[in-house]
């Protein structure tokens, strides 16, 4: 009995840590909903969306969707299509399932898709925490709401990163690196990633076949474009080499990219030019391998945290960063802190929905005409964060274990 009592506190004391944590999922949740109800209300959203339905009726019309004006006098608007020729090819396709006739079924294949990448993510883990993955996959970083919101696609590459993840796992390498080709290969923004296979538990010469394995899917696929309608492919290298590069942007809401931080911040204390910025971004590059080193030199052993980690650190070297991208990260994340505490998850939780309660500031506060604190890189600055939180976890909870082991 009397151990019984000593136990009791500390039972209380974690349920009360759950019953908190219960309470913050479902009240971001609840945050993310309200989102995405003014959001839905707005007519000048859903461009992305509008983009692609303009593309397919330019296809349709045996028009060159790469001109800008080819695609805005179906749909209005002055964003161009910028994606590789044969996804005009997988956006027809889905026009043929009416969904670029109502945004309506394009919102319910969207809930579909992330439906399926929620499933898959759970088939990875033995008992799955469902509460912790639907809230991440439903509020991290505000991506759900930015892919609804603007009618972008990246939830299909949700999707596919936990494809590979699973093939990954169950070491099926061949099949993950020609969906990572796959991937690669409608934006190629996504290629870098292929640098997971750098960390497989393979030979060196194995790892670099994968590596060659994605980059030859994506090689193939161009190839095939190239040869089926030479005019697309030569207006999408086009916009590759000019102004509407999808490899460029100004920056702003629009793109939270960290170079593009670092530059408005060194503007900030009147320090400009192409080697400040670059310095900077050498350097950031730098802590980030760093950290992503010594975390795997302390969780070598649980292969999917690796895995994870990588990929983290991947996206926050991405030379171009938008907010939907900003759903991927579910992946990794939901690995990284799924046999975490009830604590240490709504810490996880506050940080990454730092973006929802920065839009919240920005939705109350902008019409009193008071300066909007977070500013327009809120995405990155909880990126950063939870970054950092991710690697001293890491490495202090396994220099602890380690010390509790082999005590001196």
């Amino acid at each position: 009995m009397k151990r019984r009592k000593n136990a009791d506190p500390l039972l209380l004391k974690e349920r009360l840590w759950k019953i908190a944590y219960v309470a913050v999922c479902l009240a971001i949740i609840a945050l993310t909903a309200f989102q995405l109800f003014v959001i839905y209300q707005d007519p000048s959203a859903d461009w992305d969306y509008r983009v692609y339905s303009g593309a397919v009726q330019a296809f349709d019309h045996a028009q060159n969707p790469y001109i800008l004006e080819d695609v805005t006098r179906y749909v209005g608007g002055d964003l161009p299509f910028t994606y590789p020729p044969h996804t005009l090819y997988f956006f027809w396709i889905l026009d043929l399932f009416s969904v670029f006739e109502n945004i309506v079924i394009y919102y319910a294949l969207l809930v579909i898709l992330l439906v399926i990448s929620g499933y898959l993510i759970a088939t990875i883990d033995n008992k799955p925490d469902y509460l912790f993955l639907i809230t991440l996959l439903v509020t991290g970083f505000m991506g759900t709401v930015w892919n609804f919101g603007t009618g972008n696609k990246d939830i299909m590459f949700l999707v596919l990163f936990a494809l590979i993840f699973v093939l990954l796992v169950k070491k099926k390498y061949w099949q993950s690196s020609i969906v990572m080709g796959l991937t690669a290969a409608i934006s190629l923004i996504t290629g870098p990633f292929v640098a997971i296979y750098l960390v497989v538990k393979r030979p060196v010469v194995d790892r670099l076949t994968y590596i060659l394995v994605s980059g030859g899917v994506v090689a193939l696929l161009f190839l095939i474009s190239y040869c089926v309608n030479l005019t697309y492919f030569a207006s999408y290298i086009d916009t590759l080499r000019g102004g509407t590069s999808p490899l460029y942007d100004i920056g702003g809401y629009n793109t939270p990219t960290p170079y593009l931080m670092f530059g408005d911040l060194l503007k900030g204390v009147n320090i400009s030019g192409i080697i400040p910025i670059a310095l900077v971004s050498c350097a950031y590059i730098g802590i980030i391998l760093y950290a992503t080193w010594k975390y795997y030199g302390k969780n070598r052993q649980d292969i999917l945290k690796i895995y994870s980690i990588v990929m983290f650190a991947i996206f926050m070297m991405l030379p171009r960063i938008k907010p939907y991208d900003f759903i991927i990260l579910t992946v990794p994340l939901y690995f990284l802190f799924r046999d975490c505490s009830y604590r240490m998850k709504i810490l996880m939780f506050a940080i990454v929905s730092l973006p929802i309660f920065g839009w919240y500031m920005n939705f109350l506060v902008y019409p009193y005409d008071i300066p909007f604190l977070l500013g327009i890189y809120t995405q990155t600055y909880s990126m950063f964060l939870i970054f950092i939180v991710i690697i001293l976890y890491g490495c202090v909870k396994r220099s602890s274990a380690r010390l509790e082991k082999n005590p001196a």
